[in-house]
């Protein structure tokens, strides 16, 4: 029988050093084409037969570079047996036994076969067209060939490939045109690395000294051993053939190529198979919330079962850390340490053991997130963006990614690539040489996410089943114990993260394509869950105030009060949402049994209005007091009274994580109020800090200035991006004193042909002693925006006069001097001009866009936004924004009382932090015993000494982690724990009372 020659004609090659652009069904066609002629009917027809026994396989140290590989010895006839005939004629001079074993695959020009040739299998790819001449299939037949086409379907390329030869007399190779593909894949396998190898050995610039002969003898050997009586008689011949492309390999990168397998774990698709990866014995990684877990557990409870296995027997791991999927960047602090601790606790339960790799599936990454991932005990991380949003570029595959404070996690960076197109497996050598002549260790990671892999993907597995030839698969974990970090950098800042939120939760986008994640309200719903988180931090807080005491809040509903106030904690973050009243209640409960303690002592038939303050610093803030009808006298916390219809309008100081008592009456002897200051006109709002003047044509702010130096800070309109005009209809002087100051504008936003777009309502509003300038403004939309969100929205646009002006943004409390286009923060935006300071505080707002060099927008109706009201505001000169930003959304407890003052005075402090540049961002009852735990965060980036004075005297003080594991024990003197407080760094303290 003569051997036929099996011939892919085709232009293209793999790309080696550089990529090529081909389009996906051409590249499809290519694959499927060379895989086809790598079925075992096909390999039958080139390669002569031989016994199944495989030959030996050569050690690696013979493919040297400077000698080529030993050639086999031709096979010798049995006695009384014909020698193998390879088709040649007597007169003909026979070649070695190696130049027929090598007769495998090859790739030709198809000029080089306009005249097909005898005995020739032709796989000819469907796209692009090939330059043939118009009758070179009637050729193909003349000359005794065959010709099949290859299309982007491989099933269907095979098929074709089964017809073309079985058009041809039965050689032998009938019996092995109807394999199951499970017995052809593993040839597949073995061809995608002949292939590979041979474009890896050009890439390198390497002589190729793959043995071509020996391998074509193990297939061939492979090919007798189907027709054994053992089903897998022929692997041992085919991990022959593999060795020997490993020893190649080994050639030009002789340690280990790592493959990471990722698969994102689809919440649309819980049922989807797992990654192919799995059944073949190969380990992968699975990229998952808990709070998926928990539904998959709920839903197909014997998947979970046996996603449990697959993890005890190291072939899975589970990467995740947060219990749900959502925009943490821009949440606050302590929801985003929930979500960290929920999601620990989550895995647990549901894999009986924790994640040792963060990951997520939707982007959620700032600068400040290693500081909370060691604060949770996680040191390791993928620092990927499965989505379009921006991350650090990084060129190594692991490295150490730092925070702020210095704390790091080690990190892989390697973006991967799509194992669902065909380009991946195209591009393959060229990925491969890339990371051997770059990386200090070869690292490919490969993705999973919804779609079923592409062909040349199964083929990868089948090759690694017999060796890891193009690479060993791996788990992140173990790739973290074997790998060294490649790259240590330094600390990104906020402008190096960011993710289009409300692309996603508006929905739309330039293409109109709507988002998986859109979401009711995408803009104010960050305003409502950051007053939330603040809510039940203050019940927390008012909770371990009364613990200081040594009391303890009485149980709701059946439950100790702090476990009822832990599942409603957990109903809130987990989006479940409980009403705004059962947020109160807890706040007032734990304020109701605070103050009766306070008060226990205090003067009896003495009504008045006790007000706490969760915050870690002093406060003025501005309250209404019901059922107050005289002026009460401006002495001890109570700075400014106002009476309006028989409620008293007042500015009360209360210390930090104190308290402020206020009379419900003025008594006999109450001395007159006076106003100091007139505090509005008919155009301006003012109080011994600032004045803003409206501006009688838009009704918006015509400016802000400071007292002392009368220079115009800032200015704001209302907008409709793309293009209105703000028109006032009316401003109205509400009130002028003496505790606040109040304008109220009215009026239109029209668009371009004069059109009402929207009619508004602003109100602007100075309280005395308060530094800022409160900004009410409800909008109403007759035309709601539609498209792309960032194109289409109602907005308030702040302005400012100098456009060297330096913009820092809040990020999680730390200010980061900002150029992004469309900064996102729900903290502050603080404008700065030499050593004056204009800060915008959005009220949990996170939405901005910025035009030119001097003005910027705070979004606050885009598609799909029905909120009506919202609360900003503007400071001047604040030198730590971040305490009044909390403090702009942090509620107060105010609790009517029937006695007091306390015994301790009008006022008075609980807790006692001596460091402004520190925030107590939660303090909670700690778990067990009589003790507090706090969380305290530096914010001005400069660390140094700092006291925590307490309401007793503490018996025990430790640092500890967010888990409650002691780190180390914290020095007491007296009332005072002290601490040493890095820069930027996020302190967990607990303090234990006798």
């Amino acid at each position: 029988m003569n051997a036929r020659h099996l011939i892919l004609l085709s232009p293209y090659r793999l790309p080696t050093q550089s990529t090529l652009y081909v389009g996906d069904d051409e590249v499809a066609a290519f694959l499927n084409a060379y895989a086809a002629l790598w079925h075992p009917a096909a390999l039958a027809l080139a390669l002569p037969a031989v016994s199944a026994e495989p030959a030996p396989a050569p050690a690696s140290d013979l493919f040297d570079q400077d000698s080529p590989p030993s050639e086999a010895l031709p096979e010798e006839a049995p006695e009384g047996e014909m020698a193998p005939d390879y088709g040649y004629s007597s007169g003909e001079s026979a070649p070695s036994a190696d130049a027929a074993f090598a007769n495998l695959p090859a790739l030709a020009s198809p000029y080089d076969h306009e005249q097909p040739q005898p005995g020739h299998v032709y796989a000819v790819p469907d796209v692009p067209p090939l330059m043939l001449p118009d009758d070179w299939e009637e050729r193909v037949r003349a000359a005794g060939a065959v010709a099949f086409k290859a299309t982007a379907d491989r099933a269907k390329t095979l098929a074709n490939l089964k017809t073309a030869l079985s058009s041809l007399p039965d050689e032998g190779t009938a019996r092995l045109l109807d394999l199951p593909p499970e017995r052809v894949a593993p040839f597949l396998g073995i061809g995608i690395g002949f292939l590979q190898i041979e474009a890896l050995f050009e890439a390198m610039s390497h002589d190729n000294v793959l043995a071509t002969a020996e391998v074509g003898h193990d297939v061939a050997s492979a090919l007798a051993a189907l027709e054994g009586p053992e089903p897998n008689d022929y692997r041992p011949s085919l991990q022959s053939a593999a060795d020997r492309l490993l020893a190649a390999r080994e050639v030009v990168y002789a340690v280990p190529i790592y493959l990471v397998d990722l698969a994102l774990l689809d919440a649309d698709r819980l049922d989807a198979p797992w990654p192919p990866a799995l059944s073949k014995g190969q380990p992968c990684n699975l990229v998952a919330c808990s709070a998926l877990l928990e539904r998959l557990g709920k839903e197909q409870p014997e998947r979970l079962a046996s996603l449990r296995e697959l993890l005890a027997g190291d072939l899975v791991e589970v990467c995740g850390g947060t219990y749900v999927e959502r925009e943490d960047a821009l949440l606050p602090l302590e929801s985003q340490l929930w979500n960290l601790l929920k999601g620990q606790d989550a895995y647990r339960e549901q894999l009986g053991q924790d994640v040792k790799v963060f990951a997520r599936a939707r982007f959620s990454f700032h600068p400040q997130l290693p500081l909370l991932l060691q604060t949770v005990g996680i040191g390791r991380a993928l620092l990927l963006a499965f989505d379009e949003a921006v991350l650090p570029a990084h060129r190594s595959p692991m490295v150490s990614w730092p925070s702020l404070d210095g704390k790091q996690v080690d990190s892989f960076a390697r973006a991967p690539h799509p194992a669902d197109t065909v380009q991946t497996g195209f591009h393959l050598a060229y990925h491969l040489h890339q990371t051997i002549m770059q990386d200090q260790a070869a690292t490919l990671a490969l993705l999973h996410r919804g779609k079923a892999p592409a062909p040349w993907y199964d083929d990868l597995l089948e090759l690694s089943r017999f060796a890891p030839v193009l690479g060993r698969w791996t788990t992140l974990s173990g790739y973290f114990n074997e790998v060294m970090t490649g790259d240590y950098t330094s600390a990104a800042s906020a402008d190096e993260f960011h993710g289009d939120y409300l692309t996603e939760r508006a929905g739309g986008g330039e293409q109109g394509t709507p988002s998986r994640y859109r979401a009711p309200n995408p803009v104010s719903a960050f305003a409502r869950q950051q007053r939330g988180r603040r809510r039940l931090d203050a019940a927390w807080a008012l909770a371990a105030l009364l613990r200081s005491l040594g009391g303890q809040v009485g149980a709701v509903e059946g439950q100790p009060f702090e476990e009822w106030l832990r599942k409603l904690e957990d109903r809130f973050e987990s989006q479940q949402d409980p009403t705004p009243e059962q947020l109160l209640q807890a706040q007032d409960l734990a304020a109701a049994a605070l103050a009766q303690r306070l008060i226990a002592r205090g003067q009896e038939n003495n009504p008045g209005f006790l007000v706490l303050n969760p915050c870690s610093f002093a406060r003025r803030v501005a309250l209404d007091l019901p059922g107050v009808a005289a002026p009460l006298p401006l002495a001890g916390p109570l700075k400014a009274c106002q009476i309006d219809g028989g409620t008293a309008r007042v500015v009360v100081e209360v210390p930090a994580l104190g308290f402020a008592w206020v009379p419900k009456t003025a008594g006999p002897a109450a001395p007159t109020i006076s106003g100091r200051m007139r505090l509005a006109d008919e155009r301006c709002v003012r109080n011994e800090v600032l004045e803003a003047e409206v501006d009688p044509a838009t009704g918006g702010l015509r400016a802000i200035r400071d007292v002392r130096t009368r220079v115009s800070r800032m200015g704001q309109q209302l907008v409709y991006q793309p293009g209105s005009t703000m028109v006032a209809k009316s401003i109205q002087t509400n009130s002028t004193g003496p505790a606040y100051g109040e304008i109220v504008s009215e009026g239109a936003i029209l668009g371009p042909q004069k059109e009402v777009l929207a009619t508004f309502r602003q109100r602007f509003r100075a309280w005395i002693g308060r530094p800022v300038l409160d900004l009410r403004i409800e909008l109403f939309p007759t035309a709601p925006p539609e498209g792309y969100p960032w194109h289409a929205y109602y907005g308030a646009r702040f302005a400012w006069r100098d456009e060297r002006a330096l913009v820092l943004r809040g990020s999680n409390g730390i200010a980061s001097v900002t150029s992004h286009t469309r900064p996102e923060t729900p903290d502050f935006l603080e404008v700065r001009v030499g050593r004056q300071n204009t800060v915008i505080f959005p009220g949990g707002l996170p939405f901005h866009q910025r035009h030119g060099g001097r003005m910027l927008d705070v979004i606050l109706v885009t598609p799909g936004e029905t909120a009506q009201v919202f609360e900003l505001g503007i400071g001047l000169d604040r030198e730590h924004p971040m305490q009044t930003a909390l403090g702009l959304v942090s509620p107060v407890a105010v609790v009517p009382t029937d006695r007091g003052p306390p015994h301790v005075g009008a006022a008075g402090w609980l807790f006692h932090l001596d460091a402004p540049n520190l925030v107590m961002t939660s303090l909670r009852p700690a778990a067990g015993g009589a003790g507090v735990t706090a969380r305290l965060l530096e914010c001005a980036g400069h660390g140094g000494p700092a006291q925590l004075r307490c309401v007793r005297d503490p018996v025990r003080a430790a640092i500890v982690d967010a888990r409650d594991a002691v780190l180390l024990d914290a020095p007491t003197q007296g009332d005072a724990v002290q601490l040493e407080v890095p820069a930027n760094d996020l302190m967990q303290v607990r303090v234990e009372f006798a």
